[in-house]
């Protein structure tokens, strides 16, 4: 009878001092993964606010007078894409 291997990630060995050692038969585990995941994305709301408002300082800086251009400034600074020099010269 073949066995499956487990799936047990870096983090779980990392984390298995405070979520227990789930993989082994009879641990017990302590946590609840609806509130760590509330805190996941409360941690990074809090850090795209910060980065969202060091964009905002920064197009202040660069003249951006209207909230309409310091909001388009954001979103095309902090997108993954990086913009064509068409999308560039239209702004």
């Amino acid at each position: 009878m073949p066995h499956d291997p487990l799936r047990v990630s870096l983090d779980d060995l990392h984390s298995a001092e405070t979520r227990g050692k789930w993989w082994l038969v009879g641990a017990a585990w302590s946590g609840d993964p609806l509130v760590e995941a509330q805190e996941n994305s409360k941690r990074a709301s809090t850090r795209q606010n910060s980065d969202e408002n060091v964009l905002l300082k920064l197009a202040k800086r660069q003249g951006m007078n209207t909230d309409i251009r310091r909001s388009i400034f954001v979103v095309l600074m902090s997108s993954d894409v990086r913009p064509t020099k068409s999308c560039l010269q239209s702004c």
